[in-house]
């Protein structure tokens, strides 16, 4: 009997082992079309956080690189942005994501679905935390998943410096190709209409001197046309849920300055920058706090507000907190790293905080069980 339950319990265990995402993974996902009839085989970088694993599991990002880019420095470059997330980045054929006159044709859209129906079956992530981000090339991936992919486990999609292009969105629709996109055709033959999932976030970053991604709109040097940045911000608010009227001024903060235009209490929000075709430091900053990226590990709960109203947000120089009872209640502010930056008592006679010596950025004010996100400006 000795000799049959061991390698019944040596199978048992591996079985166990190989649920758990870690820096070694191999996820092997092959696909074949026109360019590859023998199928190619995405490569995939992977790193996991060393942080104790949260109860509900890692939140995880999927990167998709630019155009020339690959898998393994999309994971260096937000390693230390995303600390708190499991990190897992493809390569693309030719080191490309198939948008339009790419070099690539393949079926980037089917890879990522089967990718996150592979990363589901892992123990230590949460299957309902599952973020696509996405740069230049890639954020018109990202933008091509927000709109053909309805599986709610992706809860926030990210697009950088690539906001909406003409053939994802014209005559008033979104659309995706029914084959193969072809840059000969109208809208390189993105063909289908289609209606957004309306549940999940959105972030798009954007800037105004972009010189390969139009901020304003019109052609661009990757050979097809984009809509302005703003505008097609707000036709995704509408998707999700927003009914009224485009913004056309932001909120302006941080330094290097951004001017952010949110819709629906922050699901929909539009940054716009000047960081060239890139990103600048503020913009980092609040990726990571869109992502609520390490507020599991340093243990900062995100409850309901409990009646509380917290004003003015985004403030200049103090806050002001209704609802508290006559006794002493005491709070913290964390910034995005959650580090403590000040505490102390605030009450329904002395509800205010003062903030006019902390810098600029974003912030948490953190009472009791309740937790919220406070935009500190100049």
């Amino acid at each position: 009997m000795k000799y049959v339950l061991i390698p019944f319990i040596l199978l048992f265990s591996f079985q166990t082992i190989a649920q758990v995402i870690t820096n070694n993974t191999s996820i092997q996902i092959n696909k074949s079309w026109s360019q590859a009839p023998n199928g190619y085989t995405y490569p995939m970088s992977v790193r996991v956080p060393t942080n104790p694993i949260p109860p509900d599991g890692f939140p995880i990002c999927i990167l998709l690189h630019g155009n020339g880019g690959n898998g393994f420095g999309m994971v260096n470059q937000f390693s230390n942005l995303l600390e708190c997330h499991v990190l897992v980045a493809p390569t693309g054929y030719e080191n490309s994501w198939n948008i339009c006159g790419e070099e690539s044709d393949a079926p980037d859209v089917e890879m990522v679905d089967e990718l996150v129906e592979i990363l589901k079956g892992f123990t230590n992530i949460n299957p309902n935390k599952i973020r696509i981000i996405g740069s230049s090339n890639g954020a018109g991936l990202a933008n091509n998943l927000f709109i053909q992919n309805d599986d709610p486990s992706i809860d926030i999609v990210c697009a950088i410096v690539s906001h909406l292009n003409e053939p994802q969105y014209h005559i008033d629709e979104f659309y995706y190709p029914s084959d193969e996109t072809n840059p000969t055709e109208d809208f390189c033959a993105y063909d289908i209409p289609k209606i957004p999932l309306a549940s999940r976030k959105y972030l798009s970053i954007s800037n105004d001197n972009d010189p390969i991604i139009p901020y304003q709109g019109g052609p661009s040097v990757v050979g097809i046309d984009f809509l302005p940045a703003e505008e097609a911000a707000y036709f995704i608010a509408l998707n999700q849920g927003y009914n009224g009227n485009q913004q056309f001024s932001g909120t302006t903060i941080g330094n290097p300055a951004i001017t952010v235009f949110s819709y629906l209490s922050d699901k929909v929000v539009h940054i716009k920058g000047n960081a060239n075709h890139g990103t600048n430091p503020t913009q980092r900053d609040y990726i990571k706090s869109f992502l609520s990226d390490c507020e599991l590990v340093n243990n900062v709960s995100t409850p309901k507000s409990e009646g509380l109203k917290i004003y003015p947000n985004p403030t200049n120089d103090v806050i002001f907190v209704d609802g508290l009872s006559n006794h002493q209640t005491s709070y913290s502010l964390v910034d995005l790293k959650g580090q403590f930056i000040l505490n102390g008592f605030v009450s329904s006679e002395t509800n205010k905080i003062e903030l006019s010596e902390l810098s600029p950025g974003t912030y948490f004010l953190c009472m009791g069980n309740s937790k919220f996100k406070i935009l500190k400006l100049e």
